[in-house]
This record gives structure tokens, sequence and C-alpha cells, in this order.
């Protein structure tokens, strides 16, 4: 059976990655700040904490430990900060970069051992890794960051036959920027689903898709 790790399998994105995936006949492991927040489709459900390292290295090496050979790596977590430069401090600008790039880019990072050849990883960086806007600079930084580290690993691990995806969609409803962790959000338009947005990715992951532009959603 195929396994796949979903981190952050509890939001709008890592729900649906999880329910479509568990559909299509993975074993689904899924991890989540809140352990009481994971959909039914997770098979293993694992605690993890992007801003904590040691709760990271703790994942890392129980997976490691098991020898859980992964066919794949979602990366659906994520948080969103809002304001002007000199309005962001640099506490919370470090809370994105962690939370965004620096953890994530770590665990897939740590777990490189158990990636089977043929195996993926999926990251969301969004239309924000494509151009800047006002009053998002730490959010993008962190967000551009996370879609360098994805570039770089497309080329490192193409040997290894390992699929890396990055999807840039323009603004879904998903509910995070109401939950920003600094800042208040400005006024978006309505934004694409969370269901148009996964379906895409997993269409664009079965077509061999290393980028999906903002344009592709």
């Amino acid at each position: 059976m195929k396994r796949v790790l979903v981190i952050g399998s509890s939001g709008a994105f890592g729900t649906l990655f999880c329910d479509k995936l568990a559909q299509a006949g993975y074993q689904v492991l899924g991890t989540a700040r809140n352990t009481e927040a994971f959909p039914a489709s997770v098979e293993l459900s694992l605690r993890l904490d992007l801003e904590d390292p040691s709760s990271i290295d703790t994942l890392a090496n129980y997976l490691i430990s098991e020898n859980l050979e992964l066919n794949g790596i979602i990366q659906a977590a994520g948080a969103v900060g809002f304001g002007k430069i000199e309005e962001t401090s640099a506490e919370n600008a470090n809370r994105l970069m962690q939370i965004n790039h620096l953890g994530p880019a770590s665990l897939i990072t740590k777990l490189s051992p158990l990636m089977t050849e043929e195996s993926f990883v999926i990251g969301i960086t969004g239309v924000v890794s494509e151009k800047v806007f006002p009053g998002m600079s730490a959010y993008t930084s962190s967000k551009m960051a996370f879609a360098a580290f994805l570039s770089n690993l497309h080329l490192e691990w193409r040997r290894r036959k390992i699929q890396v995806l990055d999807a840039k969609p323009g603004h879904t409803e998903t509910g995070l920027a109401s939950r920003a962790i600094f800042g208040t959000a400005p006024a978006f338009p309505q934004g694409m689903t969370s269901d148009h947005v996964v379906s895409t990715i997993l269409a664009g992951l079965a077509e061999g898709k290393n980028l999906l532009a903002s344009t592709d959603f």
C-alpha cells in the first residue's frame, strides 16, 4: 500500500488531501498541532508543532525508527500575518519563516531516507511566491523562501525520481486570513474553493508537473 504524510492535515487543504488520497488507496499519515482535529481518513495521527524544532525532531525520529517508507509528503500547513514592513516585528516575521519555510523544510529533509523512488513532495507556496503584495512582506518572504527550497529540492532529488511540485494558487477560501497570527487581513475578493485548488494540484501531480503557476488555477 502506498503511504503519504500530510503536514497540516486538520486544515482546509490538508483535510481534502487526506480524504482524496485515502479514497485513492493511500494510507494517510497526518500531522496537526491540535491532536483532536484529525479527519477520519487519517490512519496514523501524529502531533507536530512546526514552531518547535524538538517536535520536528521527535516526529522524524519516530517515522525513521518505524521505517515507515513514504510515497509522498504534502506540506499543507501554514500561517499568515499582515502589516507594513515597519509595523512587523522581527519576532512575528521569524514565526512566519519558521512555520512556512524552515520547519517544513527541516522535516522534509530529515525524512529523505524514507522517500521511495518515484515518490513525490507537494508544497503550496501560493501566488505570493510569484509577486509581492503591500502589507504582506513577512508572509511573502516566507513563501518565497519555501518556493526556492522546493526548486532546489527538485534539482537535487530528480535523480532519485522524486517529483517535487510547487503549487501557487491565488486567494482561496480556506479561512486562513481570518486566523492571522498578527495584523488584520485586507478585504480580499471572493476566492477559489479549496476543493478546486486541491483537485487541480492532484491533477498536476498525476500529469508529472513540477510547477503549477497561479494562472493554472
